[in-house]
């Protein structure tokens, strides 16, 4: 790993991550902490001992979650997109009618 990691501990366990562009150490001990938090409450709910196992559960709904941001965000482009075609289209016809 190169000098740039980011050590935290995860479950009492230190883990080298790498570092993200753009993101200060805070921040990614607030991403840290995130992984802890999901990997405990997944442990509780499904009664999981296997770390392996809640980490894999937890990196699934990390990414589903993921997912699911990305596809609102596609159709919220859409609809943005449509509604200033049709402002555009609106524009432009009340300027036409002015020309007249």
């Amino acid at each position: 790993m190169s000098n740039n990691d980011f050590e935290a501990k995860v479950r009492g366990r230190p883990i080298k991550f790498p570092t993200v562009d753009g993101l200060s150490e805070l921040e990614m001990g607030t991403i840290v902490g995130q992984i802890t938090d999901e990997m405990k409450k997944i442990e509780e709910e499904l009664g999981i001992v296997d770390t392996s196992k809640v980490a894999i559960i937890a990196a699934y709904s990390f990414a589903a979650r993921l997912y699911n941001l990305k596809q609102k965000s596609e159709t919220n482009l859409e609809a943005d997109s449509k509604k200033v075609d049709e402002l555009v289209e609106k524009l432009e016809h009340t300027l036409e009618e002015e020309k007249l």
